[in-house]
Parts: structure tokens; sequence; C-alpha cells
């Protein structure tokens, strides 16, 4: 491979947070290859240098704008920053899609002049599934020879927030190159919306991952996690707390761990700390996660109700870490296609605990599935295999 291959990723994430995913084992494995790698943080907003999370911040915001180097230099983290207006996702849309998407295109015209400094003899974009789609014309008019990856992990028609953005979205799967989608939950969402999806889109499916053998180590034992009987959720993604505390408080014997960064409810704020079995820690690092998730007794995966119904995210990697580390796995509200696994998927709270209490004391499941192919390292191979063949 020739040395001067080049790969920009335009992905929300920022290369160092506690929330991590997919596009970051790309560009680890890209770095591996010898490719120059850019991480485009976008889009982060100038107003989120008012804002003091370990993300969002003015002392972030500047070093990212200047561009951070890791990986002994080959992969370099940058942004530019624009107007995007920070409203919470909440209410993000009562807003009307044209100022929200006005807003969030002022910067394009400074983009132009970033994107020659930063962009220049990229052989692939790729581009996850956030507002860079955007941005998808303006990239194949200055770079016409690069290739257009898309990446929805989560389709962003899927979710409110993501409306705005559909005809954008439809843009980007008919102009690029390839799109890798993560599951056939994926495809059946674009079909659904998009005629003649199969005929005008050059897609194909690429799963999720998870590093396998980080989840088959031992390790030692986290302080929270020393004590008896324990249910530990570990994620970024919300989770139904009401069925958490509903739980302990029907399962007070049970100490429920709930390992992630969204904070719980105001009306139930008072309520979960006061329940002791309940034990919230705002996230760790991601390479802590399989030392939680070995350690734990058993996993649970509280969803908020029918998510599952309206999100195509399938069987998610959570499950694939578990059943890697052997764990017995209580969900709700999620895909049935989990029983062909032999994994409980339980639609109230009843259920819910009384699956927690018949699995609280085993020792390990031995899952009837070939993990091999979700293992990230050939899930990174096949990808760039798939980039390479264009």
């Amino acid at each position: 491979m020739k040395e001067s291959k080049k790969i920009v990723f335009l992905t929300f994430h920022t290369w160092k947070t506690k929330r991590q995913g997919g596009f970051h084992k790309f560009a680890e494995y890209s770095v591996k290859l010898g490719y120059q790698t850019i991480f485009f943080t976008f889009p982060r907003s100038i107003f989120d240098t008012f804002r003091r999370s370990n993300v969002y911040n003015f002392k972030i915001n500047k070093k990212l704008s200047k561009g951070i180097s890791y990986e002994k230099g080959r992969l370099k983290n940058t942004t530019l920053l624009t107007l995007e207006l920070p409203i919470p996702t909440r209410i993000i849309h009562h807003f009307p899609s044209k100022i929200l998407n006005f807003f969030g295109k002022l910067s394009i015209s400074s983009f132009k002049k970033y994107a020659k400094l930063n962009f220049s003899n990229t052989d692939y974009f790729v581009f996850e599934s956030t507002s860079s789609v955007m941005l998808v014309d303006t990239i194949k008019a200055m770079f016409p020879e690069s290739k257009i990856i898309y990446r929805p992990s989560d389709p962003l028609i899927a979710f409110k927030y993501g409306k705005r953005f559909y005809h954008y979205e439809l843009n980007i799967l008919k102009k690029a190159d390839l799109v890798l989608l993560v599951n056939i939950e994926g495809y059946n969402l674009y079909a659904k919306n998009f005629s003649n999806f199969s005929a005008e889109v050059n897609y194909k499916i690429l799963s999720n991952g998870v590093d396998l053998n980080l989840f088959r180590k031992k390790y030692s034992k986290p302080k929270a996690l020393k004590i008896k009987n324990t249910a530990l959720y570990v994620g970024a993604r919300p989770i139904d707390w009401q069925v958490v505390l509903k739980s302990a408080q029907m399962a007070e014997d049970i100490n429920f761990i709930i390992v992630c960064p969204v904070d719980t409810p105001k009306s139930l704020k008072k309520r979960v700390r006061e329940q002791k079995n309940i034990h919230h820690i705002k996230g760790i690092e991601r390479n802590q996660v399989p030392r939680w998730v070995t350690n734990s007794d058993i996993i649970i995966i509280p969803n908020p109700k029918n998510w599952y119904k309206t999100r195509p995210w399938g069987i998610t990697a959570k499950y694939y870490q578990a059943m890697a580390a052997k764990k017995p796995i209580i969900s709700y509200h999620d895909t049935l296609e989990l029983k062909k696994f032999d994994i409980p998927v339980t639609y109230d709270i009843d259920s819910f605990v009384n699956h927690v209490r018949k699995v609280i004391d085993k020792k390990e499941i031995h899952y009837k599935i070939d993990l091999n192919e979700k293992d990230w390292s050939n899930i990174c191979k096949n990808f760039f295999a798939e980039i390479e063949s264009l």
C-alpha cells in the first residue's frame, strides 16, 4: 500500500472521550495500515465553548480547532467550529428544519478553506450518520477523485432529531460510492423510506464488532463490584430508570450497578439516590469496559420502552461483549432475535426481575454463536477490503 494513502472520518465524536465506537476502531486500524488519518469531529458549535462537559468546552474546542496529533503523528483529531444551534435533543424536533439547517450550513463557506488545508489528497471520506451529511456535495465538488463511504450505524431518519436531514441522507445514500449498513434492520428502514433503494444505492452489510479477546481475560475487580449479586449495565445510551428503580425495590438483595454518563430523570433523581442497592457511575474510560463486564455477576440491558421498534439497532455490541465474557444477560424491550441465543427478552418489570433472580447465581453461560465474525479485527479487515476495492 502506498504511504500517501489518506482517510478522513467525519464523526461527531472526539478521539479522547468516554463514549467511543466503531469509527475509533476503523481509525486505529487505518493508522496500523499506514494511512494518514484525520478524525474530523463535526459539528462542534461555537456555542459549545460555554459548556463544561468533558466533550464540550472552550479548552477542548480550542485544541481541536488547531488539531491534536495521536498515534505517533499518524492520526489527527480536528474540528471546525460552526453556528449549529445547541438545542437540547428533547426539544430540537420542535424547531423548523429550515432554520436549524440554515445555521448548520452557515459555516460551509469557511469549510472550503478549512478542507483545502486539511483534506487535500484524501483517498476516502467516511461519513458517520450525523449532520456532516450536509457536506457531501461540497466535498464531492472539491475532491472529485476521492471515494465517499457512508457508514450509518444510527440512520438519521430513525430519530426525531435526524428527520431534518431526510433529504440530505437520501442524497448521500445515492451519491456515496459505498454504503456500509450495520444490519438488516438498517436496510429495511431505508428500503421502506427510499424508493428503489436496492437499485440506486451501492450498499453492503458489515456488522459492528467487539474486542473478543478483551472480554475473555481476567481482570482485577473494580471497587464498585466488590459486593454481592451485581447486575451491571454499562453503556452510553439512555435506559429506563423506572425499571431499574422498581426492580431494585423488588429485589433489595441485588445490587444494580449502572455505568452510564446519562443522568437520571429529575423526577426520579431523589428516589434513585435514596435506593441503597442502586449504584450510578457516570461513565468509565472505554479501556475499562472489559474489566467491568467480566467482573459482574450478570449483565442487564433495560432499554426504554419500545425503542427497539423505532431504532434499527438490531443486536448491539453490549450483547456480544457479555456473550464473549460468558455472562448471563437479561434484556428489556429489545429484539426477539436475542431468543435464538437463549437470552431472555422481557417486556414487563415482573418478568425482568424474575429472570434476574433466576440467573444471578449462574457462574457462566456458553452461548451458541460463532463470535469470531464479530471480532473488530475481522470487521476492520473487511471494512478496508471493501473501500480499497472501490
